[in-house]
């Protein structure tokens, strides 16, 4: 290949790689319901250059990479299209060889070990939160059916097994509420010019809501 060929090509691969990195750094933006507006002032840049980094128009810097990638809460390989995982974790699992009934208690710890490598590598401390609480009471809800099936002994628990299985079922379904909104909080729906009354009692509606479940 000729110096000018090999000039070429590297000016193709460094346009593609602008461009996926363009693509990914909209749809991430569009996936959360941000708005060009929000996004820029919250990366501190202008709402004109990161439409010139969306489009692939201008080529950002590793700071503004890095950036991104905290901000989105994705790896930096995610964002520059090295690599399709999110949080940077195998979703490779050692599958354990299953007994003759059909199960692997291997495959079921190897699993478990993945969603705790979740919790220890999440970048934003919110969901990293919200795995372990979850997780935890998915993992006391197992332990009283196992008391109900007798198992395991019910004086492990304090509370009456069948309303602690109630309360962790509800507390279960609070935990899921509170992620929804962790991952909304930043959204911003359309960008009106003017606000009207509607507006003023849907914006304070959700601060209740938001407020009741104790959001950082």
């Amino acid at each position: 290949m000729s110096n000018i060929e090999e000039k070429n090509q590297a000016k193709k691969d460094k346009s593609e790689k602008i461009s996926k990195f363009a693509e990914v750094l909209s749809s991430l933006r569009k996936e959360r319901g941000i708005s060009q507006k929000k996004a820029s002032c919250d990366l501190g840049i202008s709402q004109a250059l990161l439409s010139h980094y969306e489009k692939g128009i201008r080529e950002c810097g590793l700071d503004f990479v890095i950036k991104c990638s905290e901000y989105y809460g994705v790896t930096t390989d995610y964002l520059l299209g090295v690599s399709n995982n999110r949080n940077g974790l195998s979703l490779a699992c050692e599958i354990g060889e299953e007994n003759e009934d059909g199960f692997s208690v291997a495959s079921l710890a190897n699993a478990t070990k993945f969603l705790i490598d979740i919790v220890a590598s999440a970048m934003d401390k919110n969901t990293a939160k919200y795995i372990y609480n979850y997780y935890t009471l998915c993992l006391y809800r197992g332990a009283i059916t196992m008391a109900k099936a007798g198992i395991l002994p019910t004086e492990m628990f304090k509370i009456d097994i069948n309303l602690g299985r109630e309360l962790a079922n509800a507390a279960i379904a609070v935990e899921d509420a509170k992620f929804c909104f962790i991952e909304d909080k930043s959204r911003t729906g359309a960008d009106f010019s003017q606000k009207t009354a509607l507006h003023t009692i849907i914006e304070k509606a959700e601060e209740s809501i938001i407020s009741s479940f104790i959001i950082e």
